[in-house]
């Protein structure tokens, strides 16, 4: 059952003026998972990257009320990990899915998500694309809310480590259910 965003909620792009609340989740978001032994953004992003996807319109925010509850960012591009089997068409992408601290245990990465599908289907597109740390919990999680994987392959990283990760995919587009 896919949750609703309740009335008081909103899913939208983030103003100039929301940017380093939503840095700050984020940042929280990261030590919370290094601190639970969770293998996903163990070198958090530099703030320019951050900031850059805020240049291009592409951070968004599900608010609850007020409050920032949720970041998301959507990027129409080609991903350079994946050219072997994306090609060099420009897709949707969902990267940096994180809940405030504040917020946890109330479905609400659930309702970012099916927001931003919404939002990539108004905009078009076929599909919604993310790739993963195949060997944590997010490709579960994941494929709960509809994403199907299309390949693993071993990337390494500027830690210096290696990591299998899970390409999925969930359709949006007129044939979605």
């Amino acid at each position: 059952m896919r949750p609703a965003p309740s009335p008081l909620s909103s899913f939208r792009g983030l103003r100039a003026d929301e940017v380093d609340r939503a840095y700050d989740l984020y940042l929280d978001v990261c030590a919370w998972l290094k601190q639970k032994g969770v293998r996903q953004w163990l070198l958090p992003k530099p703030r320019s990257k951050f900031d850059e996807r805020q240049e291009r319109g592409e951070n968004y925010g599900l608010f609850l009320g007020q409050d920032l509850a949720a970041i998301v960012t959507l990027g129409l591009e080609v991903h350079e990990k994946w050219p072997d089997r994306l090609g060099s068409e420009k897709r949707w992408w969902l990267h940096t899915l994180a809940v405030a601290p504040e917020f946890r245990g109330r479905r609400l990465g659930e309702a970012t998500v099916a927001a931003a599908v919404e939002l990539v289907r108004s905009r078009g597109a076929k599909d919604l694309i993310l790739d993963c740390d195949a060997g944590g919990v997010l490709p579960a999680y994941y494929r709960k809310l509809g994403f199907v994987t299309l390949a693993q392959k071993d990337i390494p990283f500027p830690s210096g480590k290696t990591v299998l990760i899970e390409l999925m995919s969930r359709r949006v587009g007129p044939q979605a259910a």
